[in-house]
């Protein structure tokens, strides 16, 4: 370890106190202001605010959080970097919230492989957007339980379209969006099953965006990760229409592969076509699923 590194286990029983989670929230609840910026809390008005008498036992846990997650300066103390993100893991809902009941309902499009309602549902933590009479599963991401509260099913939509676009943008542009690792496209030749038991849907071929590091993966079919690249966007921006804010589940040569020819397999190449309206994008795709030509009809 080096001077301010902390091993796993002792990072972890920091927070074993519920005076010291109170004193991360207080920290964060005052930091997280785009009209203050950063501003620090004085020793008596954390102590206060926490709502510890005790000052022995106050700045016992106190001293504890300083350095990994609290930095103490001349005018007071602040979250460090690795503090806030337990405060916004805290105020997510990732480690102690329950995911709220979510009963099943319809999306409002019709399945894109046997024409029956596509519906959402939580599954376990999961939210899945599928097919309930074919098993076509379209969206299978994990929301943290606080965006999932108070919202109709219109917002939840947007929430978890927004969430898992948030999440395949980063895995496609080689990012993990969960440790920052590198990542990079796998493609699989379709053998009748996919990486999900919940999704049965027939595809030719298929990509996988899979991080070795924390284990993270995500896998699309190959025209889907169009939705993420700038040819694409342009093209729907065109047309008058933002692509960003289409659910994957409402575009049907996106999440199958009946707009998607495999070219040559060693190396992979496609050829992928976007409908839209009256009109059509033609690209095709390396082994890197990079865009190497593109012509609108």
């Amino acid at each position: 370890m080096t001077g301010d590194e902390l091993d796993r286990g002792t990072a972890f029983s920091l927070l074993a106190d519920e005076t010291r989670v109170r004193i991360l929230r207080e920290l964060g609840a005052a930091t997280a202001s785009p009209e203050t910026g950063i501003p620090r809390l004085s020793y008596a008005e954390l102590q206060s605010r926490v709502g510890v008498r005790d000052s022995g036992r106050f700045n016992y846990h106190l001293t504890k959080l300083v350095g990994n997650y609290v930095a103490k300066e001349a005018d007071g103390y602040r979250l460090r970097w690795p503090g806030m993100a337990l405060y916004r893991t805290l105020v997510a809902g990732l480690l102690t919230e329950a995911t709220p009941a979510i009963g099943r309902f319809p999306v409002g499009t019709a399945c894109h492989r046997c024409g029956e309602p596509i519906e959402a549902h939580l599954y376990e933590t999961l939210f899945r957007v599928r097919c309930d009479a074919c098993d076509a599963t379209y969206t299978d991401v994990y929301v943290p339980p606080h965006g999932l509260v108070g919202r109709n099913e219109a917002a939840l939509l947007r929430a978890v379209h927004r969430r898992s676009r948030t999440v395949l943008d980063s895995m496609v542009a080689g990012q993990c969006p969960w440790c920052a690792s590198d990542v990079r496209p796998e493609i699989h030749e379709g053998d009748g099953s996919l990486p999900s038991l919940h999704d049965t849907r027939e595809l030719d071929a298929y990509v996988v965006y899979h991080c070795t590091d924390c284990t993270g993966f995500q896998y699309v079919p190959i025209a889907q990760v169009l939705l993420y690249h700038p040819t694409a966007i342009a093209f729907y921006h065109s047309h008058g229409r933002d692509l960003t804010a289409i659910p994957a589940w409402e575009l049907g040569w996106a999440v199958t592969d009946e707009t998607t020819t495999i070219l040559e397999t060693d190396p992979w190449r496609f050829s992928v076509r976007v409908p839209l309206d009256d009109a059509e994008l033609a690209v095709e795709l390396d082994d890197e699923l990079e865009v190497v030509d593109g012509r609108r009809g």
